[in-house]
């Protein structure tokens, strides 16, 4: 990077000065007030953000934490409190006259258009709840969703948390015995599956891959399908229409009463060892901290605060995530639809039927808020400045991303291509918010408020609410020091951090609160700048962000492993110009099987097939061996080391160091990587 660029980099971006004429939060200084409340007197603060809700019955306190040490640390939240999450999505829009306002606009692949008023989408939502019911789905029970991103997936959930079910929805993307993994983790009772999946204008099978795994899932009651192409699928006996199911349905179903601390949903997350973990989220902590998230840091026009705007003139909200990723469930789903803004969610990809499909949904919708992740920031910047410029995206008032750090490239084509930009000595323009969180999170945890940060590209600037972030040492010390890499944690929870994992709680303290006693871990490393900004520098565990997508390297290693001429393998992440990383791995062969090309695709297909076509080993390195501590754990620092051609350190605690010249002369064989 030249000098040129480096100063480019450097310095702070401002969003355009009338944002913040009629912000909820109109300039830093109220912002660190704000903030300070929040620390200082969490209690007042929350209950004051806990009014946007509708109570069946108040909470009698705010926030019960008997300790902060141990599994006591998140403690509970709006204790005694009854409510519904889907009466503050749709139910309390109608009472209050907007049921003929929209609420969600789904848009398909080939563009067919579904525009859902309050009153329609209670009408579908209701109709699918009863036939949950009908099949036997009680308050408590859990529901796998396995569905792609159609009209059906949205109106599901939403019918589950409508009487008390829980969800877990699978990213469509995922393989049938990921699927069956997290059916047999939380005893589902029910499976919602889709017929197919459609992607860039091909049908798929999804139903049709669950033959021979589904039977083995002993929870499952029915099998319910969802005609997405209408095709034709293998037949198994606990099979239900569900489709022409909910159809026979009545449009009335009453909202269960929830507790405060009743589970929402669980969300299967990526450790790095063993299987994946199910995030427990709570109904009222979620939500609440959702709709504060979405209501601050971006400011749009909703029926909870028109801001000064008739309802059908409210902002247009297009987050482009996947349902199957937490930042679907809040940022399509829960948090605008509970706020009474206007969300969009699209079925496709954005580079399909053309190059340019984000940008005309833009200028078609009219849409002011655009939340996408730095994967398809960069997808979309190889196709040059002339796609954007053809189409007509004055409406846009902020630009987001989320899922891995925004580097330069990216930031500076976002900001200055999409958002129009200036590049002057003190730039201004459209504002890119830069979200930092997890699926653990709920929403965000370090964010800049669109209408008022000054922004540093990179960077996800300063904490939201209640959210204090600490950067501490291996001990478990302060870092005091400025732009030192130090590891990422939180002195104290906040209403929308997860609960539990799963049938599991233990695995949750050790996972996250364990290694800093008092501190929720985030498995992050992170920086603090002089001036106060917070970079996120990567993961501290091994974890790999794949196009944002949290894989595994156990879940990647076991199903590598399942290939029957393997005998080891280990990955680690590897630079990709567009997916942010891509997984390089290095695979030891059975004795006697001759490494191949051939045999690569071949171990690629299979993972494929296994983990599911989201998990490539882009790069498969043949290799005798892996270097491992002498308690036998592969040393994957030393790994990535190799695969980047960085320095790599120190290797006397190996085993067998022997190996590393091995794999060095082997990288070198490789050459240059290209993609």
């Amino acid at each position: 990077m030249s000098s040129e660029q480096e100063k480019e980099k450097s310095k702070k971006y401002y969003p355009l000065p009338e944002l913040s004429e009629n912000a909820r939060v109109k300039s830093m200084d109220e912002y660190k007030k704000m903030w300070k409340k929040s620390i200082e007197d969490p209690d007042a603060f929350w209950a004051e953000e806990a009014k946007m809700v509708d109570w069946f019955e108040p909470y009698d306190k705010v926030w019960i934490q008997e300790s902060k040490y141990d599994d006591n640390f998140v403690g509970q939240w709006f204790v005694g409190g009854k409510l519904n999450v889907v009466y503050n999505c749709i139910d309390r829009w109608i009472e209050k006259g907007y049921g003929d306002e929209i609420a969600l606009i789904w848009i398909g692949e080939d563009d067919t258009e579904k525009k859902y008023t309050y009153k329609t989408l209670k009408d579908d939502v209701c109709k699918a709840a009863n036939a949950l019911k009908e099949l036997g789905v009680e308050k408590g029970d859990r529901v796998c969703i396995w569905l792609p991103m159609v009209a059906d997936l949205a109106i599901v959930m939403l019918a589950c948390a409508r009487i008390g079910a829980i969800h877990s929805i699978v990213f469509g993307g995922f393989s049938a015995e990921s699927v069956k993994d997290r059916i047999d983790d939380s005893d589902c009772k029910l499976l919602i599956v889709a017929d197919q999946t459609r992607r860039a204008g091909k049908a798929k099978p999804m139903k049709d891959n669950l033959e021979g795994i589904i039977e083995e899932c002993s929870s499952i009651e029915h099998v319910c399908i969802v005609k997405v192409t209408g095709a034709d699928t293998y037949s198994y006996d606990k099979d239900v229409d569900f489709t022409a199911l909910m159809d026979k349905q009545s449009t009335d179903c009453e909202c269960e009463v929830m507790d405060a601390e009743d589970p929402l949903f669980i969300l299967y997350t990526s450790g790095t060892t063993g299987k994946p973990k199910g995030v427990v989220h709570t109904t009222a902590g979620y939500l609440v901290y959702g709709m504060s998230t979405n209501k601050y840091v971006w400011d749009y026009s909703c029926l909870i605060d028109l801001k000064g705007v008739k309802p059908k003139d409210r902002d247009v909200w297009y987050c482009t995530a996947d349902i199957g990723w937490i930042t679907g469930h809040t940022q399509i789903i829960y948090s605008p639809l509970a706020l009474g803004a206007i969300s969009i969610m699209y079925e496709g990809v954005p580079t399909w039927p053309h190059k340019g499909r984000f940008w005309e949904l833009c200028q078609k919708y009219n849409v002011t808020h655009f939340y996408t992740a730095p994967t398809a920031i960069r997808a979309l910047m190889k196709f040059g400045d002339e796609e954007v410029k053809k189409w007509d995206l004055s409406k846009l008032k902020m630009l987001g991303t989320v899922g891995e750090v925004c580097n330069w490239p990216e930031w500076k084509w976002y900001w200055t291509v999409v958002g129009n930009g200036s590049t002057g000595e003190k730039p201004v323009g459209r504002p890119i918010v830069d979200s930092y969180w997890q699926t653990e999170t709920g929403s965000y945890m370090m964010v800049n408020f669109g209408a008022i940060t000054p922004m540093k590209p990179g960077s996800c600037t300063f904490p939201f609410f209640g959210v204090n972030p600490k950067l501490l040492d291996e001990e478990g010390d302060e870092v005091e020091k400025t732009n030192t890499q130090a590891y990422f944690a939180y002195d104290r929870p906040w209403p929308g951090l997860m609960r539990s994992v799963w049938g599991d709680h233990p695995r949750f303290v050790n996972t996250y609160l364990k290694k800093f006693d008092g501190h929720y871990f985030t498995g992050d490393y992170a920086m603090i700048d002089d001036e106060g900004y917070y970079f996120i520098l990567g993961r501290s565990d091994d974890v790999i962000k794949v196009s944002g997508h949290r894989l595994g390297s156990a879940e990647v290693e076991s199903a590598i492993n399942s290939h029957p001429k393997v005998a080891e393998s280990a990955v680690v992440p590897y630079p990709h110009p567009v997916k942010g990383s891509t997984i390089f791995a290095y695979v030891t062969l059975m004795t006697g099987v001759d490494p191949s090309d051939d045999l690569k695709k071949d171990i690629q297909k299979h993972t494929r097939k296994v983990a599911g076509p989201a998990v490539l080993p882009e790069i498969i390195m043949f290799t005798e061996a892996v270097p491992k501590t002498r308690s036998g754990k592969i040393m994957r620092r030393i790994l990535k080391a190799i695969a980047t051609k960085q320095d790599i350190g120190n290797t006397m605690t190996l085993a067998n160091p022997e190996v590393v010249e091995n794999l060095i002369e082997e990288r070198e064989k490789l050459g240059e990587i290209k993609f």
